[in-house]
């Protein structure tokens, strides 16, 4: 009778199983997964749990990365064996089209959580200083607390913290090397030559008289007509307000 059983079970048709199934078992037995990907920065490790993507890191020896995940995250990482909505997503991202990728920053602190939603607001050709971000967050003294948290970023690239700059518009530092993160940005439109020319001429902000505003030199609304007519710098918000400038309501730059 028991090989009668045995057999009837080998030989039932298989059933497909679902990533949602497949999420919720990996989850249960406390195992996250990856995938390799291809982004700007080169090929990177994915990744996941069942609320969001949890790492991204630059792909190399498989056991060093998950050596790395337990070590950061108290859990074990395993090589996906499926595509999966989450991680299909984070590649899309990656690939540049315009999708929602659900993050898991369950191992992050409050405020570490806070920085990294305010640097996600970032859009591409801006970038902000690190004071402006503390000063967004109601906290104007905490920019070194801002830079280690986003030293921390558990996701680079799906949020953006490259976005993210000194006041003097030097770029700082970055998870991938600082000449990464100068090249992100400009890739992305950021002209750091004609942006190193305003600020070492002791200019805070730039100006633009077609518009009526005036911006932090890294901002998107004026970057790409930067030096065109119509363009001032300037060195200081009196002197915007002189002009009949207001401030942005994108880069928001007084006190930034």
């Amino acid at each position: 009778m028991g090989e009668t059983n045995l057999g009837a079970l080998r030989s039932a048709p298989s059933r497909p199983v679902g990533p949602d199934f497949t999420a919720a078992v990996f989850a249960r037995i406390g195992l996250d997964r990856y995938v390799s990907a291809a982004s700007a920065v080169g090929e990177v490790f994915i990744a996941w749990r069942s609320d969001g993507v949890s790492a991204l890191r630059i792909a190399g020896d498989p056991a060093t990365f998950e050596t790395w995940y337990g070590e950061r995250f108290g859990r074990r990482v395993v090589p996906a064996l499926e595509e999966d909505p989450i991680s299909a997503a984070a590649q899309a991202k990656l690939r540049g089209e315009d999708v929602e990728v659900p993050i898991d920053l369950g191992e992050c602190s409050p405020f570490e959580r806070r920085v990294l939603e305010k640097a996600a607001e970032i859009t591409r050709c801006n970038a902000r200083p690190y004071s402006w971000v503390a000063r967004e967050l109601g906290q104007p003294d905490a920019t070194r607390a801002v830079g280690n948290a986003l030293g921390r970023n558990p996701v680079p690239l799906l949020i953006p913290c490259h976005r993210v700059i000194r006041t003097d518009c030097t770029v700082g530092g970055y998870v991938f090397g600082s000449a990464t993160k100068r090249t992100l940005l400009e890739e992305e439109g950021l002209d750091f030559a004609a942006i190193e020319r305003v600020t070492n001429g002791g200019f805070r902000y730039i100006g633009d008289d077609e518009d009526g505003v005036f911006c932090l030199p890294t901002c998107g609304t004026v970057a790409t007509r930067m030096g065109s007519p119509g363009f001032v710098a300037l060195r200081s918000a009196d002197e915007a307000h002189a002009h009949g400038l207001r401030p942005c309501s994108s880069c928001r730059p007084i006190a930034a």
